[in-house]
């Protein structure tokens, strides 16, 4: 199963006419994301798919002090914690769909270079994204190709092409810190984030931390002794094949 065309995704936004205001507006926000990406709406993935917009319904709070457009717009480092808009019970929701362990596609180079995490947050965090690793081996299983697969991740069509790529399997207890994304952490996509813990094309992710000791070739001598040791990282790696 490829592309989602018109008769999947019509429906779908059809039936946001009648939805709360602020789940509009953020139906809206996918579909200006999905622009953004050069991707029309029919070319939108199956956003029903992983159930978006049901969820976002009882769980996007009503206290009218966010809404979505206003989230993004504060921008990457200043954005509030998701704990301030959405509901517990949808954030413990969405969390547990990594309760089978996440994943992380790198690039070999950068991850040999600098470890697993990205430090370039606001507050010097050492984070990493990830996805279920379930759901992304049904996605893998679905796509028609490794360009469909980058761009349905929000890696863009050409990410698995030109280097070797490594997948890295965190295991359910290595999952430190796992969180919703703010929006703030390093590797956020300023023009492709959007609250919520869902990519425009409906794939679940979240955040976990990455120890400051898991460094690469390149900035392990902030670390001296530590500065290359791949068996300390957390998550193991195996190659990407599609």
């Amino acid at each position: 199963m490829g592309k989602f065309g018109d008769d999947a995704i019509r429906p779908l936004l059809r039936s946001l006419d009648d939805m709360p205001v602020h789940i509009k507006q953020l139906a809206e926000m996918f579909r200006k994301h999905g622009a953004a990406s050069k991707r029309n709406t029919s070319e939108v993935q199956n956003l029903d798919s992983a159930d978006v917009t049901h969820p976002l319904q009882g769980g996007w709070k009503t206290d009218g002090k966010w809404e979505p457009n206003e989230v993004v717009a504060w921008g990457k480092g200043d954005r509030p914690n998701p704990s301030e808009y959405l509901d517990k019970d949808y954030i413990d929701n969405h969390l547990d769909q990594f309760a089978n362990g996440a994943t992380h596609f790198y690039k070999k180079d950068s991850l040999d270079g600098y470890g697993p995490g990205n430090n370039m947050a606001a507050d010097g965090s050492n984070t990493t994204y990830v996805f279920p690793t379930d759901q992304l081996q049904a996605l893998m299983n679905q796509v028609d190709s490794p360009e469909d697969l980058g761009e349905a991740l929000g890696l863009g069509r050409n990410f698995f092409a030109g280097g070797d790529i490594v997948m890295r399997d965190f295991g359910p207890h290595e999952l430190d810190g796992l969180r919703m994304p703010s929006g703030n952490e390093g590797g956020t996509d300023p023009d492709k984030w959007i609250p919520g813990g869902y990519l425009p094309s409906g794939i679940p992710e979240a955040v976990i931390d990455i120890p400051d000791f898991a460094k690469g070739t390149n900035n392990g001598e902030f670390y001296p002794g530590d500065s290359y040791n791949p068996g300390e990282w957390p998550g193991s790696s195996r190659p990407f094949s599609f």
